[in-house]
C-alpha cells in the first residue's frame, strides 16, 4: 500500500484497480436478491440503509464511522457487478476505508455465489 493512501478518505472500486482487493466482483444472481444481500451485509456491519434506488441499482449507507454507496451493475439476466464507493469520517483515516470493502466483499463472497473478480 502506498503511503499516501493511509491518509486517503476516499476509497473505491474498480474493474482494473491497482490492488487486487478492490477490484469489481461479479455474483451469479438476479439483481432483487443480490440487492437484497447487500443490505443484509451491510445491515450486519451497523450500517443504516439510506436509500435504495431501484433504477439505477444502488444502495446508500451509513455507519458511524463511514458513508457509501454499494452500486450494482447488470451485465446479463444473471450476472451482476458490485462495486462500492467508501468515505470514512476520521481525522486519521488509516486506510479503513479500503478495509471496509474487504469486509463486505468477504462477507458477500460467503453469501452469494462468486463468478469472477475484476474485469
Amino acid at each position: 500500500m502506498k503511503f499516501r493512501d493511509y491518509f486517503s478518505k476516499e476509497f473505491g472500486t474498480s474493474d482494473r484497480h491497482e490492488y487486487d482487493t478492490l477490484r469489481t466482483h461479479y455474483y451469479r444472481g438476479r439483481v432483487e436478491e443480490i440487492t437484497e444481500k447487500v443490505c443484509e451485509v451491510l445491515k450486519k456491519d451497523n450500517c443504516i440503509i439510506r436509500g435504495v434506488d431501484t433504477e439505477r441499482h444502488e444502495v446508500n449507507f451509513d455507519n458511524a464511522n463511514y458513508s457509501g454507496v454499494a452500486t450494482l451493475s447488470v451485465i446479463s439476466f444473471t450476472e451482476i457487478a458490485i462495486d462500492f464507493q467508501v468515505m470514512t469520517f476520521n481525522i486519521l483515516p488509516g486506510a479503513k476505508g479500503k478495509k471496509v470493502i474487504e469486509r463486505l466483499y468477504s462477507e458477500l463472497d460467503k453469501e452469494l455465489e462468486l463468478k469472477k473478480i475484476g474485469g
